[in-house]
């Protein structure tokens, strides 16, 4: 709002009259001159006298026209910009470099530690975790990403079975190899590219994030209902088709586990292949396919429900 400045001046000032006054004035008796007999008079003729032409007065300065007043300035309304609002129904998470490279068929090498920095050893799950394999396919539907995996793990040593039966099924302990299945569903959170979802686990529905960094790294974080983490996964993404995802564990605060995996993209034609290959090589039985969620319980599903497509013949 403009202001106004209004300034007075006032000037103040005094005129002074003189008045002489001679009416008190004492007359002085002089002697009289003697009276002339004959007077002279001298006449002057002003006939010709021209007289003088009165100067003009001088015109009068024009009055200055007061200055208009300054008109006050418009009141600037403040205007509030807002960012657009995201309607993440319609993202597209395949316009997003990371979920473009993630997307497909994955393969990998994995080795799971334990709180002591040695191959994790699971009294519910009697199997190796020095070195395992894992199949991924992971979906982008739109906003969404669809992720699916199974684990194939080989069988114990002979030498670290108490018993034929220390395995989960039908198999032998020392010869029988083992799958688990693993799905996470995750939507996007906002315009970014970002995702957020539940997990259920252990009876409880945690809650995940992934975090896109850059077009390379990708951070995905899974909390208790408490809000602690329980998990802290980085993704690195070489541009050669290959992924490296470390994991950190955690239950209260204290690390329980760390992860290494090595994961390389493939068809799905290598995929299947690959799958069949392995499960060979661990000698797990075919009942056991895709048979055991990610606590050990039956799964109740086949291959070809978990994943959704048909990778058999």
């Amino acid at each position: 709002m403009a202001w106004r400045i209004f300034l007075a001046l006032i000037a103040c000032g005094s005129i002074a009259a003189c008045n002489s006054d001679n009416s008190n004035s004492v007359k002085v008796n002089t002697p009289t001159d003697p009276v002339q007999s004959e007077a002279v008079v001298e006449q002057v003729d002003n006939s010709d006298a021209v007289e003088p032409e009165p100067e003009p007065e001088p015109e009068p300065e024009p009055e200055p026209e007061p200055e208009p007043e300054p008109e006050s300035e418009p009141e600037l309304e403040e205007v509030t910009r807002s960012e657009p609002e995201c309607d993440v129904e319609t993202v597209n998470l395949l316009d997003f470099v990371p979920w473009q490279r993630e997307e497909g068929w994955w393969v990998g090498e994995y080795t799971f530690l334990g709180a002591d920095g040695n191959p994790n050893v699971s009294a519910s799950w009697p199997y190796r975790y020095d070195h395992y394999r894992g199949f991924i396919h992971l979906e982008v539907i739109g906003n969404s990403i669809k992720q699916r995996n199974v684990f194939l793990y080989p069988a114990k040593s002979a030498a670290e079975c108490e018993s034929d039966q220390d395995v989960v099924g039908a198999g032998v302990c020392g010869d029988n190899g083992n799958e688990k299945v693993f799905s996470a569903d995750q939507t996007a959170s906002d315009c970014e590219g970002n995702l957020a979802g539940p997990f259920e686990a252990f009876g409880m529905t945690l809650s995940t994030t992934t975090t896109l960094i850059g077009d390379d790294t990708v951070l995905y974080q899974v909390r208790l209902p408490d809000g602690s983490f329980t998990q802290n996964q980085l993704t690195t993404l070489p541009p050669n088709n290959t992924r490296v995802r470390t994991a950190q564990g955690f239950f209260m605060g204290a690390p329980t586990y760390a992860s290494y995996y090595r994961e390389r993209k493939v068809t799905q034609e290598e995929f299947v292949q690959l799958l069949e290959e392995t499960r060979q090589e661990y000698n797990i039985l075919e009942t056991d396919y895709c048979g055991y969620d990610s606590g050990g319980s039956p799964s109740g599903v086949t291959c070809d429900e978990h994943f959704g497509v048909t990778l058999g013949e």
